[in-house]
């Protein structure tokens, strides 16, 4: 037997209204002194469509730290999460299935690091966050095997820095100090750029200058010669210590680089060395009494 039911003071058979309202039919049910309109699509509607994959940002709604992680050290993984993850909400513990889910490091990268670095997660503990990285015994004793012209440099140019591990310098893989860490700038407020061009920093004493290379570089080191030139009343006070130390640190020039003969045959013969008379390079007035 059916059943009428009173909406909107109207009766109508129950039956009737649920085919109605799964049909896509709007009705309106009586909540005090107000309506509720309810519109419920039929089922083929509900699955006419493909539902789209989730954005990243979807993802990142639950799983906020992986996102932040993914954004600040993702590196080159920062690209879809469905990418590497074909498969996800499906574990299950009483399957245990989660080796079978979670994508793994050959899916994508074959041996980045040659044959004898394959344990991934030794160093990238964080997939999210690759960039952030451990440095362990296994790395540290295979750095050659990926840098060798760096061996090659600290070999045949021989200083302080081929004495030391390089994990002294390079704390983490990647990781590139400042200088500064370890040595004193030659100047006050000398600016970290300016290194590298004089001092290449696996063959640090191999130093070469540039052609604009400002004299205050020089004084840290040199400082007699640098405040004797930098009060001398001769030609040589306009000019930069590079100009005669050309190239390469170390470099003397001979006084006729320049200067030629300036004197007579006689007195050229009678003092064959210029700085027998000449005695201060950086301060050329000064002479002697000969």
């Amino acid at each position: 037997m059916q059943k009428t039911r009173c909406i909107n003071g109207k009766k109508i058979l129950v039956g009737m209204a649920i085919v109605l309202a799964f049909a896509g039919v709007s009705h309106a049910a009586q909540q005090g002194n107000k309506s509720a309109t309810v519109t419920i699509p039929p089922t083929p509607e509900l699955y006419s469509s493909e539902p789209q994959p989730l954005t990243a940002v979807q993802c990142a709604q639950c799983h906020p730290g992986l996102f932040k992680n993914l954004k600040n050290e993702g590196g080159r993984h920062r690209f879809a999460c469905q990418n590497c993850h074909n498969v996800f909400h499906a574990y299950s513990p009483r399957k245990a299935n989660w080796d079978q889910i979670m994508p793994t490091c050959s899916s994508c990268h074959t041996a980045p690091h040659g044959a004898k670095i394959t344990n991934c997660t030794a160093c990238h503990a964080n997939p999210h966050a690759p960039k952030s990285m451990a440095s362990n015994t296994q790395l540290t004793a295979a750095c050659y095997d990926c840098h060798g012209t760096v061996r090659d440099e600290l070999v045949k140019y021989p200083s302080r820095h081929s004495k030391l591990p390089c994990m002294t310098c390079h704390t983490s893989h990647g990781y590139k100090p400042s200088c500064f860490n370890c040595h004193q700038p030659h100047f006050k407020g000398q600016a970290l750029s300016t290194c590298l061009p004089c001092h290449p920093v696996h063959q640090p004493q191999n130093i070469r200058f540039s052609a604009k290379e400002p004299s205050n570089t020089c004084s840290s080191c040199h400082a007699k010669a640098y405040t004797n030139l930098a009060k001398s009343t001769s030609k040589h006070n306009a000019l930069a210590c590079v100009t005669c130390h050309k190239d390469k640190h170390r470099f003397i020039p001979q006084c006729t680089d320049c200067h030629g003969k300036p004197h007579t045959e006689t007195i050229h013969d009678k003092y064959p060395k210029c700085l027998s008379c000449h005695i201060d390079v950086h301060d050329m007035p000064v002479m002697s009494k000969k």
